[in-house]
């Protein structure tokens, strides 16, 4: 305990956030200094790096979602220990010592996430065991950051919302904040945390990788820069039958994952673009990304609020052809990278769970109960020292 009480006694940590996202690419690190506390902290990167998961352990990562209790068990405690190896690779990289770390906050990886399931009980599961990462590194670990919010009711995401909220809302100003990973979520950031909305509006660049991954058997593993999908049009027809996906029509608070966008639905697209080819279907796939952003937005967020900007983080905003189907969609609204605001749009979900680490070290609630469903705020994460 002693330990923690140094840390609330700084006016300023130094921490490590972590995420390893839905499309499975490897880990994010983000090292940042934190000042101040609660809504009114503030916070600069210092350095961030990717570190990608290699072709082996990426497959074994995605077999979980069917594979056995045994391989689970052991794939917590494996995906452990590369957390805890990204963790120290980046402190030696940035030129610091585990023991000028006051803590790190990881997400994890999620291998299931069942939100929203007619019958079945709201639940998540993250692997890359917290205790290995303290062990090896030293340095105290705060892990497991969703289910305190789904034993208070909610779905336990998206809980990067708190870090949008704190970090980029400005005064005078609704923006959104669209991350586009596997799965693709906004965060609507007005100028009170109660008027927060955030949701996941469908797929990211999940159903992208899958289909290119397929046709090229594992040598590419993304589209890139969107050059296949800027060769291609979009099938109308196919095109129509993805909109009628029913995710997009659930009212917020929601979230999904691979189980719902995935390797059944790429299989399944894969079969229905047989007769065409196959730069059509990465277009017409492409464009279903943008359109499900944009229907989202229609549907259940622009009755309420007038947006004034969009900023695009994650992978999916280094494909040009998505990106500019999504300024044609919401034209007049700008949509432009995060990276213009000064934050790296490849760092901010590492960033934001430095950001979470933080609160839970300070005992504060950190989940959004509008955009979760909850119904209380919840004080998140597992400390481990």
């Amino acid at each position: 305990m002693k330990r923690l009480q140094r840390i609330w006694q700084k006016k300023s940590r130094i921490a490590l956030g972590m995420m390893a996202g839905t499309s499975t690419d490897g880990v994010d690190v983000a090292l940042t200094r934190i000042s101040g506390r609660g809504l009114a902290s503030s916070m600069h990167l210092l350095s961030f790096a990717t570190y990608p998961f290699s072709a082996q352990m990426r497959n074994r990562i995605l077999q979980l979602l069917s594979a056995r209790t045994e391989e689970i068990c052991e794939m917590n405690f494996i995906v452990g220990e590369i957390l805890a190896d990204c963790a120290l690779k980046l402190l030696a990289h940035a030129g610091y010592k585990p023991e000028q770390i006051d803590f790190i906050g990881s997400h994890g990886q999620t291998i299931y996430h069942l939100s929203g399931a007619a019958g079945r009980r709201n639940s998540t599961l993250q692997i890359g065991e917290g205790a290995i990462i303290a062990a090896r590194t030293g340095v105290i670990t705060v892990c497991d950051f969703r289910p305190a919010d789904i034993a208070a009711g909610g779905t336990g995401a998206p809980l990067v919302p708190y870090a949008d909220f704190v970090l980029f809302r400005k005064k005078g100003k609704v923006r959104a904040l669209l991350n586009l990973g596997g799965i693709a979520n906004v965060t609507i950031v007005p100028g009170r945390l109660e008027e927060v909305i955030a949701f996941d509006t469908g797929p990211g660049n999940m159903v992208l990788d899958g289909l290119v991954a397929l046709k090229f058997q594992g040598r590419k593993r993304c589209d890139v820069d969107g050059q296949i999908a800027a060769r291609g049009k979009v099938d109308k027809n196919l095109l129509r039958d993805l909109m009628r996906h029913p995710y997009l029509k659930r009212q917020p608070p929601k979230s999904t994952g691979r189980e719902t966008f995935g390797e059944g639905l790429v299989k399944s697209l894969w079969e229905q673009g047989k007769g065409m080819p196959f730069a059509d279907l990465i277009t017409t796939a492409t464009y279903f990304t943008a359109a499900a952003v944009h229907r989202s937005f229609l549907k259940f967020i622009f009755p309420s609020f007038k947006v004034d900007e969009i900023f695009v983080s994650g992978g999916g905003r280094h494909n040009r052809t998505l990106m500019a189907f999504l300024v044609n969609l919401f034209r007049p609204i700008p949509v432009r990278p995060l990276d213009e605001l000064g934050m790296s749009g490849d760092a901010k979900e590492a960033v934001a769970f430095a950001l979470l680490a933080d609160a839970t070290i300070q005992g504060m609630t950190a989940n959004v109960p509008q955009a979760t469903g909850a119904k209380r705020p919840a004080i998140l994460g597992k400390i481990i020292l």
